[in-house]
């Protein structure tokens, strides 16, 4: 509409690199290219360049490619997203009279589109629910979801339309109505359990979904889910896994009969030695005899530990026969709740416990430790007092960059050099559109536009708040982040021009600046002769990590001068720790292997270390 305005009798829209195109309703002819890059350059080096439109050609696109604009998990303690489903090049309705411009709305005299989004795929997904409770008008919403996405199709690649996509990006595949109606296998979950245990983030993995998603994974973790047979007959199935190397699932039992309307109990461990960080794995269930499809469940962990640390250290990786090592073993909490946990040290035929410090041994190779309680850690508190920002006075990064754009209710994450915060080393921080960052990445969860109160233990937490309050940056500039020296130390400065929520033309213009220095050096910057208003309520102020501390000007105190931001060191949580001395017993690979648990820690924490045993 505004090229149109402009006088333009064509356009060619591109994106900058590969995404997704449209035919879009629009305002005078136009080319969409799905990458730019070619374009661009051509057209940066080459002047006089001329065009025409020639006739669309029919050719077939590439299906089952998720959306560069589609939302990607992790999305909580579940894995999201659970399905995708068609969303771009759609066919729809569209009202025929003239859309606003400034709303994107098109031309008159369209009774047709092709639109894509969520709102797209929502409603195929929903009429996919809709069709299967026809089918099985006695199935429970759970069983229509868990058939629709334990028959998902899996071939599915991301936005770069070659790498294949992971759950995280189609959950458990594209719905596949071929075979979903065929599911011989449901899983439902009652509305109890998801309310006690759906936030829970110990329990929240044994709820009984068609999917399995272990966010704190630290070496072992074991769970169920309950099939049940909707077949009118018995059935058989076999099981078969998928899972990277370094890690191991097996579920039990492998092969498994179960009468008509019959349920059956399937028990899952996921192992991990490998790296730490975010693995993939699937159980797939296979019916032995003909008619049903195989269905299956994407598992999702990370390798990582929870809230209590276990560390194990041997002072040998070889010895003797009859030869000795000692292992140290520490439990620490670094949970802001006590815990108390069970510890055990075992070693493999290689080698005998000879000798114990601080734990029982139960016999030549077993030693525990049970019920220990670890006092909590207690987290930073930050205060805040006047105090001049590093640069001495007001200095607005319009001088160094240009402003990103922001819209309304946004969280925009950056990774960082490591800065300080409240104790704690930070190489992310969320830059909400409503004028505080989340030390540390944000979600969506972590966006809200109007201030609890500070401190508050409901998300968002960990924030630093120059001046939180009901902000939007659809017509303003929006916010600037650069990287500032005086040659001796170097800040992170994030600057916000956005607008109150309502107004237009009505900038407000505040910073954050964080020190990279290896201390905290946070300051809160303000023009002087432009001070921060809002006619929504506002808050400035700083939280801690669990929002349990921190320190404000007050409720609907705006800001008269720059500040500091000044906090309390941490406080660590309790450890306890004991010493194993280990023996040569006979030749060949040796094996220490500590495991822990608790009741505030998922599954079974776990630390090997290898001694070889030699002549």
């Amino acid at each position: 509409f505004n090229v149109l305005q402009g006088g333009a009798e064509g356009m060619i829209l591109f994106n900058p690199t590969l995404a997704d195109t449209a035919s879009d309703n629009h305002w005078l002819p136009a080319v969409h290219l799905a990458d730019g890059t070619d374009f661009v350059a051509f057209m940066s080096s080459h002047t006089g360049v001329t065009g025409s439109f020639t006739d669309g050609q029919k050719a077939d696109g590439q299906g089952d490619v998720i959306a560069a604009f589609s939302s990607r998990g992790p999305g909580g303690l579940g894995l999201k997203p659970d399905i995708t489903a068609p969303g771009v090049q759609i066919l729809a309705g569209n009202i025929p009279i003239a859309g606003d411009p400034a709303l994107g709305g098109g031309p008159a005299g369209e009774f047709f589109q092709a639109i894509q989004g969520t709102s797209m795929s929502a409603p195929h997904v929903a009429g996919s629910a809709l069709l299967m409770r026809a089918l099985h008008p006695d199935w429970s919403p759970g069983q229509i979801k868990s058939a629709l996405m334990s028959t998902g199709l899996q071939d599915v690649v991301k936005e770069d339309l070659t790498t294949p996509a992971d759950p995280f990006d189609y959950g458990s595949g594209r719905v596949d109505l071929t075979v979903a109606g065929t599911a011989g296998l449901t899983l439902d979950e009652t509305p109890e359990n998801m309310v006690a245990l759906g936030n829970d983030p110990v329990s929240a993995v044994h709820l009984n979904l068609p999917s399995i998603n272990a966010p704190v994974m630290p070496g072992e973790l074991t769970t169920t889910r309950t099939v049940t047979n909707t077949t009118d007959r018995g059935q058989t199935y076999h099981v078969e896994v998928d899972s990277p190397a370094g890690s191991q699932i097996s579920v039990s039992p492998t092969t498994f009969g179960v009468g008509p309307g019959m349920s059956r109990e399937l028990t899952v461990t996921v192992t991990s030695s490998g790296p730490e960080g975010q693995q993939f794995g699937e159980i797939r269930l296979v019916p032995n005899g003909p008619g049903l499809p195989t269905q299956h469940l994407p598992v999702a962990w990370d390798h990582t530990q929870g809230g209590v640390n276990l560390t194990q250290t041997c002072d040998a990786t070889s010895v003797p026969i009859a030869g000795d090592a000692t292992c140290t073993v520490v439990a620490t909490n670094n949970s802001f709740d006590p815990q108390t946990v069970d510890l055990a040290t075992t070693t493999n035929t290689n080698l005998l416990i000879t000798g114990v410090d601080g734990a029982d041994r139960k016999n030549a190779r077993r030693v525990e430790l049970d019920g220990v309680t670890l006092s909590a850690a207690e987290p930073g508190v930050p205060a805040l007092s006047p105090g001049p920002n590093p640069a001495g006075q007001w200095l607005p990064l319009s001088l160094f960059t240009g402003p990103i754009a922001v819209g309304d209710e946004e969280v925009v994450n950056f990774n960082t050099p490591p800065y300080v915060y409240a104790g704690q080393v930070f190489t992310q921080m969320g830059v909400t559109s409503n004028g505080y960052l989340v030390a540390g990445s944000g979600t969506a969860q972590d966006v809200e536009f109007d201030p609890p109160g500070i401190p508050n233990p409901a998300r968002p937490n960990n924030v630093l708040a120059p001046f939180w309050t009901d902000l939007n940056g659809d017509d303003a500039p929006g916010i600037r982040v650069v990287s500032l020296t005086d040659g001796v130390n170097s800040w992170i400065v994030v600057e916000w021009e956005l607008n109150p929520f309502g107004t237009t033309d009505n900038e407000q213009v505040f910073q954050v600046w964080l020190g990279i220095n290896g201390v905290e050096d946070i300051s809160f910057a303000y023009d002087p002769d432009n001070l921060p208003t809002s006619p929504h309520a506002l808050e400035v102020g700083a939280e801690n990590v669990d929002g349990s501390d921190g320190d404000s000007l007050g409720f609907n105190v705006p800001p008269t001068e720059d500040l500091d931001v000044i906090s309390s060191d941490p406080v660590p949580g309790g450890s306890v720790s004991y010493q194993v001395t280990v023996t040569g017993d006979s030749v060949g690979s040796g094996l220490v292997r500590t495991e822990m648990t608790g009741s505030g820690i998922p599954g079974v924490t776990v630390e090997e270390d290898a001694i070889d045993v030699t002549e």
